[in-house]
């Protein structure tokens, strides 16, 4: 494709990485004052073809546009510019190269780069249900509840964290319209209080189901019931988190609930799922019983071997000897032997029917002595307190919360119930969200404009005074900050934990 006879093209092609790459090396050796014309003619149509190279090169990786940079250069000599124009080809690459970093930069605030554990196991991930942690099988979450209530100290203790976390709330009102629309936003919320939960002690009874499944399988679920109208909530209701099964659909998470062998998808809009410990990209949460099972094997087997030691020694009992008369002169042998075979079953019968605070009266041939099998080999309180341990730690309490007291300091002892207290409020604040988004959608719709907020309360501490002079001191110290001009009113609040 030659421009005029005194130019020379020459065209290399060579394969890098299975990618064909063109290398387009122009040279111009001569110029002829009768083709200036189709010379020029022909660079703004190399100049259009670089162009248009460039684009499609932007969507190729960007090899062609280097390419295409050439073609623009070689174009633009031929237009009346003598000599190639290296570092203008060199500024189109850098422009180029900024022009790629930006579009990338833009695709990576929409989409991430990062993929899910789940996705990268054997099939499609989008047509299978995202698994348990650790690959742990679904069944595992009915063995939990067996758990929870067939033995004592998981069951104490899944109670326990209920009741820690059942310190009750404060509803307030905020930003209303009018004094009128306050006392109706109050009675819309009373009456939702009590018609959740199919009114089965309403909101209280919602979320005492709603602790007890996030502490016995790790994860808890509710479903917001409209009214017809679509005005307000009818009803809300726990869902059995047990048959609920996530699905990355479009890059998003979209519940399921198994039914009879069907998977029914759940409305995202009102379905709430919280998952307690979760793991990663993992949506479910993880029970603190995944850890029990094989401690509390170890303890039942242990429990089974001490009942029957305990049954084989059973407890004291008398031996009574008894020490035949001589035989009278005279007296044959069966007679004899007739005599004091009735005179031992006489015996046998009178003790047979002993109370056991009646006393034994008998002549001197009769000796009474008490058994009792030795037990000092059995140390079978201290290996279950071992176990117990391993429960007790296993479900995140302290032994005194348990009804075990190991004589741990005072000390210690109030460490371990702030570390407690700590887990109830990050629980609670999950439980505040949830609270104001029911109650605020009951809200939105109403005559008039209210707001709820929910104030989680705190489990008081041990030492009621200690706690009372410390928050006296924080009040004064953030007062002693608005005064003295380094904050103002509203940041010395927040520095209390309250609203301005």
């Amino acid at each position: 494709m030659g421009v005029g006879s005194a130019t020379r093209w020459a065209i290399y092609m060579r394969v890098v990485d299975g990618t064909s790459e063109v290398l387009v090396m122009a040279s111009l050796l001569g110029w002829l004052s009768g083709e200036v014309r189709r010379g020029k003619d022909e660079g703004r149509r190399m100049k259009d073809e670089g162009r248009r190279m460039k684009d499609e090169g932007t969507k190729s990786g960007g090899r062609v546009a280097a390419a295409a940079d050439l073609w623009r250069a070689a174009g633009a000599a031929l237009t009346g510019r003598v000599g190639p124009r290296p570092d203008r080809a060199l500024r189109h690459s850098r422009d180029h190269r900024r022009t790629t970093e930006r579009r990338e930069r833009r695709v990576d605030v929409f989409r991430t780069v990062s993929a899910p554990e789940d996705a990268t196991a054997l099939g499609n991930p989008f047509l299978s249900f995202v698994p348990l942690g650790n690959e742990t099988p679904f069944f595992m979450l009915q063995v939990y509840r067996f758990l929870r209530d067939a033995i004592p100290d998981i069951s104490d203790a899944v109670w326990t964290w209920k009741r820690l976390c059942q310190t009750g709330y404060d509803i307030e009102i905020v930003k209303p319209s009018s004094d009128v629309a306050k006392r109706r936003a109050e009675r819309l919320l009373r009456e939702l209080d009590t018609r959740v939960n199919s009114g089965d002690r309403g909101m209280d009874g919602l979320l005492d189901v709603f602790y007890t499944s996030l502490f016995t399988y790790g994860a808890a679920a509710l479903e917001i019931v409209l009214t017809g109208s679509r005005e307000s909530i009818w009803d809300v209701v726990p869902v059995d988190v047990w048959t609920v099964r996530w699905r990355r659909e479009e890059g998003k998470l979209q519940a399921y609930q198994l039914h009879e062998g069907e998977a029914i998808a759940l409305p995202m809009d009102r379905f709430v799922y919280v998952g307690l410990d979760r793991d990663g990209t993992n949506p479910y949460g993880r029970s603190m019983l995944r850890s029990i099972p094989f401690v509390v094997k170890i303890q039942q087997r242990l429990m089974e071997d001490m009942a029957k030691a305990t049954h084989n020694a059973g407890w004291s009992k008398l031996h009574v000897k008894y020490s035949p008369d001589e035989r009278h002169r005279g007296e044959s042998a069966d007679a004899y032997s007739k005599r004091i075979t009735g005179d031992f079953e006489d015996l046998r019968t009178k003790l047979s029917g002993l109370e056991a605070d009646q006393n034994l009266v008998t002549y001197d041939n009769v000796a009474v002595e008490l058994l009792r099998g030795d037990q000092r080999s059995q140390v079978f309180y201290d290996n279950h307190k071992a176990i117990e341990e391993q429960v007790i730690t296993g479900m995140h309490l302290m032994p005194i919360l348990l009804g075990r007291n190991y004589g741990t300091t005072e000390t210690y002892g109030t460490a371990q119930f702030e570390i407690v207290n700590r887990q109830v409020e990050a629980v609670n604040r999950s439980v505040k969200r949830i609270l104001e988004r029911l109650y605020n959608f009951e809200l939105a719709l109403m005559w008039g404009e209210a707001q709820a907020r929910v104030n989680m309360r705190t489990n008081r501490t041990v030492d009621v005074l200690k706690e009372a002079n410390a928050r006296g001191k924080e009040i004064a110290n953030a007062v002693a900050l608005r005064d003295g001009g380094f904050v103002d009113h509203e940041a010395a609040a927040r520095l209390l934990g309250m609203e301005g």
